[in-house]
């Protein structure tokens, strides 16, 4: 997967290419296939959950899109990228119908499940989204960034645009953040008194998300992918 959503990202006259948002689901089983990103069915009922479960943030900025050869099929994956936050177009072309879609700010699920995990994280791979798995299992395979902040940090942030952008993906990754506005700008206080722990679906996005974190001024330790000799 291209390494470019946190390509850029710093805190301090540095650019951060995402913003999070804390609307969160609860996911059911994906409907889809695995073997084809266009057969997409409805799921995702939205409704309370407890904490305690684990939640993956998603995003895919650019445009992507699917071939549907039926109206049905098209209806489906509509209603299914709406459904988890998407914005979502179709168009008629040739043969088939273009599903075109994007989500440009982080959205998030909550996840009672490794299986669900592996179901949704592959879901949305396959359709070529970013994930980070917020409070993964202790048996991961893939490779994790723990992170704390033990003192609060305050930083000025002038445009607004960013300022929402970095203020929305550190509550997404569980840091408490707090706000004022001061004149033309904004202080956002931040703070991780705990070790938390993210899951990244490659290396080279876990080198990204920790660079980005001690440049934040956290402590951070990375947990590299074990692999199997022959």
């Amino acid at each position: 997967m291209k390494v470019w959503f946190l390509v850029g990202i710093a805190f301090f006259g540095f650019s951060f290419g995402g913003t999070a948002i804390g609307q969160e689901s609860v996911a059911q089983t994906p409907a889809a296939s695995q073997s084809n990103p266009s057969a997409t069915k409805s799921l995702v009922p939205a409704k309370s959950v407890k904490s305690s479960m684990m939640k993956m943030g998603y995003r895919v900025e650019a445009w992507k899109t699917l071939h549907s050869s039926t109206a049905e099929e098209a209806e489906q994956s509509i209603a299914t990228l709406e459904k988890i936050g998407c914005e979502v177009k179709s168009q008629k072309h040739g043969s088939h119908i273009d599903v075109l879609y994007r989500c440009v700010d982080w959205r998030s699920m909550k996840l009672s499940s490794s299986q669900l995990v592996d179901q949704w994280s592959r879901w949305c791979r396959d359709r070529g989204m970013e994930t980070v798995l917020l409070n993964p299992p202790s048996e991961t395979k893939q490779p994790t960034v723990r992170f704390r902040m033990l003192a609060s940090r305050t930083v000025h942030l002038h445009d607004e645009a960013k300022a929402k952008q970095i203020i929305n993906t550190l509550r997404m990754i569980g840091c408490e953040v707090a706000t004022n506005s001061h004149g033309n700008h904004l202080d956002a206080t931040f703070s991780c008194p705990d070790w938390l722990t993210i899951e990244l679906a490659d290396e080279p996005q876990a080198h990204a998300w920790q660079n980005w974190l001690n440049s934040s001024g956290f402590e951070t330790q990375h947990t590299h992918v074990k692999k199997l000799l022959n």
